[in-house]
């Protein structure tokens, strides 16, 4: 390779032919960027050197820092990178300031590498790591990591406290919650060469062994987190590690050898330490989440007393050694393997690993354990929300299982039932209820369910049915959503109340046929059914319509998603997603949701939305001195008695429009009613006719009003539909509901600033 002259800040180091010394490629890349760099890499190369299988590279940080330091870190730092010859681990960087202050989070203390003093630079797998690292991002990754930790930012005050030493192979597997003991082993195996070890609170009943083990677990005082120490990996330099904590191991490991239980099964059980260590931020912080260590001694119990010179064992007989001393023990000679520790996930942590910010359980109740209602339920519970009451009535088929969490083996059982021994079995904590129950006729059952519907922060219809949303509405939840797919399964729909349920979820379904009748980019979302049913009993009502799993879990991981926003929200919401099953592509729709206006009378209820108002001025408005009107659209319910306003149209072109009268003309007026009627599945109907009055004239009806209201009573009271006559004025809207053998309905609505 043919030389050049140095950059400034490479000169002082020669190179002498000692340019492709370097058999690591990163160490080559490093070596290229700090000497041919045309732009100042803040870095000054001063030596290289091999080792071995290692190249070695002294290289001076050149730093701009702040004037107020957390850290001393000086602006000119000088480091030693250590690299395999063949790029096979990552570099291990140390400081080699001979000050460098010891015992700061994320550095290694180790003391077979020069100094020391090792500088944790990445977290990344080295392997990741490696296909991007070159050797100017390894220069600023390092040079990173000295202006964090000078400006203490290197460890953010949300981020897990750092271990104090580092584990092996060998994997403990701890109960969740509170890292309390005591603690018994409820399952030992082997994985290819490594032990797994689960560990339980409650002593097991039956425990199932491949090995057998006896559990020291004492635990420490409490520690501030810092630097990892160098790993012990032998009995000698635990002790010394432990006295450096405050905790004399030794001492305690003798009086717990030497108690009756663990001499008479000495010769059979293999040594197992389990050292808790309470950890926090501060010295006057309050302890955190505390660091398990493990560990387990080569041979047995028995064997472990004997090196420690406080037991004998004479014919699988152990007991304390009466002339014995500890003190005779060479420690460094009792080799340990250190494990790695994992705990099992309650709520709490699978929130973390979800990426939630809950902090606290969320009591749910999901009406449908089927396709929605099991899936939804289930990606929940792993994302750490919960626990759930599950409800339905129904039994698990077989043709189920294509589309919902309960199999093969739970056919002819309860849906609920399954579901909630599923969501038990996913996290190390339960807590979920079943109640195998149809809603409307719940038994004995009801008070369950009542307790149930107090209880949960929102109830979800899973059900699919108009008949249990309209229920779901009229139950005291503190509040209510549904969740549910189109006819054809490629569409998802989730609305949800407001968190003070001003606007109901009946309420909000009504608006919801409305948009899908209106808005192009829901157009066909309720016409667009699969006829190809399939009959999978022999019942005239047991038809099923295919639908792939794949689409089910694509939009049930949707709703799930919705589910974890809409609990950290306080206004209503209606969301629709549109899938394309050929290409899978998702498209989300946001609809708005709009105040409603509510009139009661007895059982009778009556809601017109304020968007109906804000139309019914607009048109009033633009009519100048005429007056206009239209016609009203909204759904009802023959059950609860409930109707619902969601529409005023304008006036057909036919009308006659006066400033003393208005007409209803005819034109186009049925096509379009029947379009919508269409387009909403049939649950768009006429109500009734508006019209209005001229400023100066009060919005009540006059006597050519009321033999318009009297037409509607004897053409609509007959067929047991809902009738609506209102009258939009100047300062607020009047309306009159009637309907075959219940309450009229009156309202009115005073206009605000539009």
């Amino acid at each position: 390779m043919s030389s050049s002259r140095l950059p400034r800040h490479a000169q002082g180091f020669d190179m002498n032919q000692r340019y492709d010394m370097p058999r690591s490629r990163l160490a080559r890349s490093v070596v290229r960027y700090l000497s041919e760099s045309q732009v100042h890499p803040y870095a000054t190369l001063r030596d290289f050197s091999l080792r071995g299988a290692v190249d070695v590279l002294d290289i001076d940080l050149d730093l701009s820092l702040d004037q107020r330091r957390s850290v001393p870190i000086c602006s000119t730092e000088p480091i030693r990178i250590f690299m395999a010859n063949d790029d096979s681990w990552s570099p291990h960087v140390i400081s080699t300031r001979s000050d460098f202050p010891v015992g700061l989070v994320h550095t290694n203390l180790d003391p077979d590498v020069d100094g020391g003093l090792c500088l944790c630079i990445w977290e990344e797998d080295w392997s990741d790591l490696a296909t991007s690292l070159t050797g100017q991002s390894l220069i600023e990754r390092i040079r990173a990591w000295f202006t964090a930790m000078a400006a203490g930012t290197i460890h953010d005050d949300d981020q897990f406290l750092e271990p104090l030493i580092l584990t092996g192979s060998n994997t403990l597997i701890i109960p969740a919650g509170e890292m309390e003991g005591p603690w018994h082993i409820d399952m030992a195996l082997k994985h290819r060469t490594c032990s797994i070890v689960s560990m339980s609170r409650a002593e097991p009943e039956t425990p199932i062994f491949e090995e057998d083990f006896a559990v020291y677990s004492p635990c420490l005082p409490s520690q501030v987190h810092r630097g990892l120490s160098n790993t012990p990996y032998d009995l000698g330099a635990l002790q010394s590690l432990c006295l450096e904590l405050g905790f004399n191991l030794i001492e305690g490991l003798k009086a717990w050898l030497l108690e009756s239980e663990h001499l008479a099964s000495a010769a059979h059980r293999r040594p197992l330490l389990i050292l808790t260590v309470p950890k926090r931020r501060t010295v006057e912080g309050v302890n955190e989440k505390p660091e398990i260590w493990c560990y387990t001694l080569g041979g047995s119990v028995a064997e472990l007393g004997e090196r420690l010179d406080v037991t004998i064992t004479e014919d699988d007989t152990t007991a304390p050694k009466v002339l014995g001393d500890i003190s005779n023990a060479e420690l460094s000679s009792i080799r340990m393997d250190p494990w790695r520790v994992v705990q099992r996930l309650d709520r709490s942590a699978a929130r973390v690993f979800s990426g939630s910010s809950r902090a606290q359980d969320t009591p749910l109740l999901g009406i449908g354990a089927g396709a929605i209602g099991s899936n939804v339920a289930t990606i929940a519970t792993r994302s750490g929300l919960g626990p759930w009451v599950l409800v339905d009535g129904d039994i698990t088929l077989p043709h189920n299982t294509v589309r919902q969490v309960q199999r093969n083996i739970s056919v002819g059982l309860s849906k609920a039932y399954v579901l909630k021994q599923e969501l038990d079995s996913v996290l190390a904590v339960g807590g979920n209820t079943s109640i195998s129950v149809n809603v409307f006729n719940p038994g004995k059952e009801q008070a369950s369910l009542d307790r149930a519907l107090r209880n949960a922060e929102v109830a979800i219809d899973f059900s699919a049915s108009p008949a249990v949303l309209g229920w779901l509405t009229d139950q005291p939840a503190k509040r209510a959503a549904s969740a549910f797919f189109g006819p054809d399964g490629s569409d998802l729909v989730v609305i949800s109340e407001d968190l003070s349920r001003s606007i109901k979820l009946d309420e909000i379904e009504a608006q919801y046929f409305w948009a899908v009748a209106t808005e192009e980019r829901l157009k066909n979302h309720l016409i667009a059914a699969r006829l190809d049913r399939i009959r999978y009993a022999n019942a005239c009502q047991d038809l099923s319509r295919p639908l792939p799993p794949w689409q089910v879990h694509t939009l049930c991981g949707l709703a799930a998603g919705r589910l974890a926003q809409l609990l950290v929200e306080v206004n209503a919401g209606f969301r629709m997603w549109r899938l394309e099953p050929d290409i899978g592509a998702v498209d989300s729709v946001c609809m708005p949701v709009h105040k409603v206006s509510r009139f009661q009378a007895n059982d009778v209820r009556l809601t017109v939305s304020e968007e109906v108002v804000r139309t019914m001025r607009m048109h009033r408005r633009q009519s100048g001195e005429n007056e206009t009107g239209g016609v009203l659209l909204g759904t009802f319910d023959l059950v609860r008695n409930v109707t619902h306003i969601v529409a005023a149209l304008p006036a057909p072109p036919d009308s006659q429009q006066t400033p003393t009268y208005f007409i209803r003309g005819i034109k186009d007026l049925k096509p379009i009613i029947e379009r919508l009627a269409k387009a909403s599945a049939g649950r768009l109907h006429y109500i009734g006719e508006w019209h209005s009055h001229p400023g100066g004239v009060p919005a009540r009806p006059s006597d050519d009003d009321e033999r318009v209201y009297t037409h509607l009573k004897t053409h609509m009271e007959p067929s047991g539909s809902p009738f609506v006559m209102a009258i939009c004025g100047e300062l607020d809207t009047w309306l009159r509901a009637g309907w075959q053998e219940r309450e009229t309905v009156h309202g009115v609505i005073a206009h605000g600033e539009e």
